[in-house]
């Protein structure tokens, strides 16, 4: 017995020469009156028409939800520039470029940084220097 392989590109190909008759079948059987598929909106809404579209269409839809993807993941490099660009436009003047860095970190992770604790991290501060342990203390 053959047990044939088929890679994600040739399914996908297969796919992408069924889809256009799919799309015209339930455009007549739900008398959507379309003529020309312009928006990946409407791509979305054929396939999601029948319940069958998203499984025979699996790896056309692993596309599209990708294609959807990309613009959430660059929103947040532009999404830090922007934090940086808001904080240098106020620090200019008096921070240098090391400092400046310093302070955009923590701004731009704030989330991991809200998960610190911060009784560890300042008894670890103090503790490494033997003018701290004398000025505050054991902590």
């Amino acid at each position: 017995s053959v047990f044939v392989v088929m890679t994600d590109d040739v399914l996908l190909h297969d796919e992408l020469m069924m889809l256009p008759d799919y799309f015209l079948s339930i455009n007549k059987e739900k008398k959507l009156g379309l003529k020309k598929i312009t928006k990946i909106s409407t791509v979305c809404q054929l396939l999601n028409a029948q319940q069958i579209g998203k499984t025979m269409f699996y790896e056309y839809c692993k596309l599209i939800t990708l294609y959807l993807t990309v613009p959430v993941t660059t929103v947040t490099a532009e999404r830090s520039f922007s934090v940086l660009n808001r904080r240098k436009t106020y620090l200019r003047c008096t921070m240098s470029q090391q400092r400046l860095n310093h302070i955009i970190i923590p701004h731009i992770h704030k989330n991991k940084l809200d998960l610190l604790d911060l009784k560890s991290v300042c008894s670890d501060f103090i503790s490494k220097n033997e003018n701290r342990k004398t000025f505050f203390g054991a902590v």
